[in-house]
Formats: C-alpha cells, structure tokens, sequence
C-alpha cells in the first residue's frame, strides 16, 4: 500500500517508541535532530508504528511539523553542528590547528562524548574529509564505475516543487529508484526542480529537498568508506570521512539547499596546500566503499543514526567498533546497520577486499598501506600463537587464549602436523552464532 504523507498521530507515536528504545553516543538534544531524520526513512519503507504502509512522499519537515517543532529552529540546530566542522577544518587551513575534535567552546564535533579523549593529527582530518566529502560526488561516482568497471549507481538532492511533481505524475519513491538523468535540464525547465534563482518565487510549504536517482547501482556503504579508509590510512582519516558523512546526512534539512560536504571537500582543496592527496586516492576509496551487486543485503551502510546507536547489551555503537577494528583494539560483535550486519563478517569482507586484490599497487597508491612491507614477518605478530593438541575441549583453548592474550591458536596432531588455525574472531563468531540459535 503506498500513500503519499503519513499520518501526523502515526509520527508521533513512532518518534516516542525510537526515543524511548535507542540511545545514540551522543548529547540528547543532538540525538532528538538525529531521531527526526530517522523517521523519514521508516515512513518510507513502513518500519514501526507505519506497519508497512509506505508513506513514501515524507520529509524530515512533515516530522518536524507533526511534532509540533519548529522548523526554522531544527534547520538552525542542524546547521550549527555542520558549522562547527567547518570551523574545525579553516581553523587548521589558517593554522591554529586542534589535536581533539572539539568545536571553539571545547564541546565535542556532534556532541559524541569520545571526541574529548581522542587525540587526532588534525591534517589527518582534513585529508578524510577531503576524500569523504567527494567520494560521494555525481561526477566522482560516475568515473569510478568506468575506470573499475564496475556499477554504483549516484543521483542528488534537489528542491522540488510538490506541486508540478504531482502534475507530472511523480512521487518520492519514483524519484529515489529510477533512473532519471537523461530528465534533470527538463524538469529544471519544467519547474519541477527548483533552480537556486526561483526559489523565492515558490511557497516553502510548496518545496521538498528530494533525491533524484541519476543511474541506478548498489550504491556505497559509509561504513566501508569509513573502515577501508581507516586501514589503508589511519583512524584520523577515518573521523574525517565520517565527518563528511555527517555533513552529508545533516545538510538535508537546513536553512539552505547547499551539498556542504562536497562544497567543504572543495574548499580544503583549494586552500590547504599541504593535504598531500591525489585524485586516484579519492577514486580508490569511492571503489573500495562502493557495494558489490548482489551483495546489498551483506554489507552495512550505517547512517548517522545507527553509527551512533549504542548496543544495550554492550553499551558500544558502530563508530566505536570500526575505530577499534582500524587500530586493532579488542571490539565486541556486534549487528550494525539498519540491515543487522554482523560487524565481525563485515570486517572479514574489508581484509578480503584488500587481499583479492591482486596487484595492491595499481589499485591502492595509498604509500601508508604499503609502508614497511621490507620488514620480517615476526615484526608483525602482535601476541604469539597457542599451540594445542587436537581433542583439547573448546572451553580450555577459550580461557587459554583469554590468559594469554593470544590472536590465533595453532592445533596440532600427535605427529605434530599442522591441522588448523582458529583466529579469536572464528570462536567469537561461533559463540556468537550458537547463541542465536539458541
């Protein structure tokens, strides 16, 4: 059943069951902005309270006004927070750098309380940001398909006028999931697509900042944006492609019909000199974060909801996770992503990605990830191996490997053969796994 705007009482209700069942790492009232957003996808796809009903021509501002918010207050909200990242990146370009992501005040970047501690190289930031804020780009997208033959499909955001959209015979969902490039000068002609010189000319309650589809594809996952960045670079690169990420999921709903995170990306590469970045590197990272066909239910995209959404049992969210996975700090398996992705088979799919490629060079210029390849192997091992004979029962090699702090445990035969290697990811999955089915 597809309806066009859902009802404001089924709005209200869903936003109070989200609100009262999730808590996001981050303040309260920037969690709320985070919420509103969120509803705007499940009216779509009849999650919750919309009991499959796909109210598919919902904005984030039919869920501020049902709520009885004000919305030129939540668009200012939300663009103060892209704001204060713009001012994070000219406070580096004009040299007065900060080693926290921390806006003037000394408050964390997007409320997230773990900004206070973590300690970053702000050019690192820069260079994410930079790659994070054009790997989403149209033009970007496009030639990464053809230089890696491969499909990821791209469109934008425009106002539109819900009026001529209607006349047309059009709706949100057709606009999102078809193709329509070969339309955009038409129904810029057509008034359909608000053009920035008439935007004045238009009632606001008339405009909708909608996602028209250019090419159909897969898409891109910002969590292998995030994590593959983060390991070819180092996590300081990675915060910077999140922050792009935010800029981007942010920008949908403020004062301005702006594309700020591809705007921000331009100016860092028109006026930090030293970012040391290459075009390649960002076509890199669009083909390593793109989703393979096939495998669009395997691999997460996270918004910023559920990149910041704390798992109950553990108390850790998404963003939490990759950042330890990047550094090779102990993380807990967990499912990310609105799709419950097991994060341990997600970052399997990262260390496949990058092993499969069979010549690295030509696919990742990236000198970090190839740095120091010269030195010995045993240079590499973090914690020896156990080394245990067959039979022994899996209880004993978990408190083995607990007390040791092993990664790996060898098993052997009586002769002393090799029989295997169990990684602390395999047994964590396997724990994992039994206790679901259980």
């Amino acid at each position: 059943m597809i309806n066009k705007i859902a009802p404001y009482d089924i709005i209200r209700r869903d936003f109070e069951k989200v609100k009262e069942t999730e808590e996001l790492n981050t303040a309260s009232e920037i969690a709320e902005l985070i919420f509103i957003q969120s509803l705007e996808g499940r009216a779509h796809n009849g999650a919750g309270f919309f009991h499959k009903r796909f109210y598919v021509n919902t904005t984030i501002d039919d869920i501020v006004r049902a709520l009885s918010l004000n919305p030129n207050d939540i668009k200012k909200r939300r663009q103060l927070l892209i704001d204060e990242i713009v001012e994070y990146v000219k406070e580096v370009i004009e040299g007065r750098p900060r080693n926290k992501l921390l806006n003037s005040k000394g408050t964390p970047l997007l409320g997230i309380p773990d900004f206070r501690h973590i300690e970053v190289n702000p050019h690192e930031v820069l260079k994410g940001i930079y790659i994070g804020g054009l790997r989403d780009n149209c033009e970007i997208r496009k030639a990464t398909e053809l230089r890696y033959e491969i499909k990821i499909g791209y469109g934008r955001c425009y106002p539109v006028n819900v009026d001529i959209m209607e006349d047309l015979g059009l709706d949100g969902e057709i606009l999102a999931h078809q193709e329509h490039a070969t339309s955009i000068e038409l129904y810029k002609k057509d008034g359909l697509i608000i053009v920035p010189e008439k935007l004045s000319e238009v009632a606001p309650e008339n405009i909708k900042y909608l996602y028209i589809r250019y090419a159909l594809g897969p898409g891109q996952s910002d969590d292998a944006a995030l994590v593959f960045t983060g390991f070819i670079y180092n996590k300081d690169v990675a915060l910077g492609v999140f922050l792009a990420d935010a800029i981007d999921s942010l920008e949908k709903y403020v004062l301005s019909y702006r594309d700020q995170d591809d705007e921000l990306a331009h100016y860092v590469g028109e006026n930090y000199l030293s970012l040391g970045v290459i075009m390649d590197e960002v076509y890199e990272i669009a083909y390593l974060s793109a989703i393979p066909e096939g495998k669009e239910e395997e691999i997460p995209d996270s918004s910023l909801r559920y990149f910041l959404s704390k798992d109950p049992q553990i108390g850790q969210c998404a963003l939490e996770s990759h950042l330890n996975f990047i550094q090779g700090k102990p993380y807990f398996p967990m499912f990310i992503s609105y799709n419950r992705i097991l994060s341990l088979d997600f970052y399997r799919y990262v260390k496949d990605k990058i092993l499969e490629l069979k010549k690295p060079e030509a696919v990742i210029t990236s000198e970090e990830l190839i740095k120091g390849l010269d030195r010995p192997v045993e240079e590499f091992m973090k914690r020896p191996p156990i080394i245990v004979k067959s039979g022994v029962p899996l209880k004993e090699v978990i408190e083995m490997m607990r007390q040791g702090g092993a990664e790996f445990i060898v098993i052997q035969a009586e002769d002393n053969t090799i029989k295997g290697v169990l990684s602390k990811n395999d047994l964590l999955r396997l724990l994992l796994e039994r206790k679901r089915g259980s």
